[in-house]
């Protein structure tokens, strides 16, 4: 179970279980999951590779992240992210955003910490309603 910790600073502390066996579970279910065929899915034409949201600076990317992480915290402590929840975020997520390639390492290590914080609290509703967030900038 993740603790909570109140940094106070805009940020969620990015800590985790420190149990390897937390990582080596999150690195085989993003294999598996990145492992399975786009054309055994049944339905019409698979959608382009990557996240399907507009290109973006990492800080705008982040602030809307922040704001739906902690929506409904006021004066709460933050969830701290797991180490599962951040690699799930990283992969899944973060490291898909069509700008990614041009953010900085500390860039995308924040906005993953971010993410995980919406998927903690919310599983995947929490990405879909950041990606709903983002989509509506265009």
């Amino acid at each position: 179970m993740a603790t909570t910790v109140d940094r106070g600073d805009g940020r969620p502390a990015v800590t985790g279980s420190g149990r390897r066996e937390d990582e080596e579970t999150a690195r085989r279910l993003i294999a598996s999951w990145l492992a399975e065929a786009v054309e055994d899915v049944p339905g019409p034409a698979a959608a382009p590779y990557g996240w399907q949201v507009p290109a973006a600076a990492a800080r705008d990317v982040v602030a809307v992240a922040r704001r739906l992480a902690v929506q409904g915290l006021a004066g709460r402590p933050w969830p701290v992210p797991t180490a599962a929840h951040l690699l799930l975020a990283r992969a899944l997520v973060t490291d898909e955003h069509p700008s990614a390639a041009a953010w900085t390492e500390r860039e995308r290590t924040e906005l993953a910490g971010w993410v995980a914080v919406l998927v903690q609290r919310f599983g995947e509703d929490g990405v879909q309603r950041l990606t709903a967030a983002l989509a509506a900038r265009r």
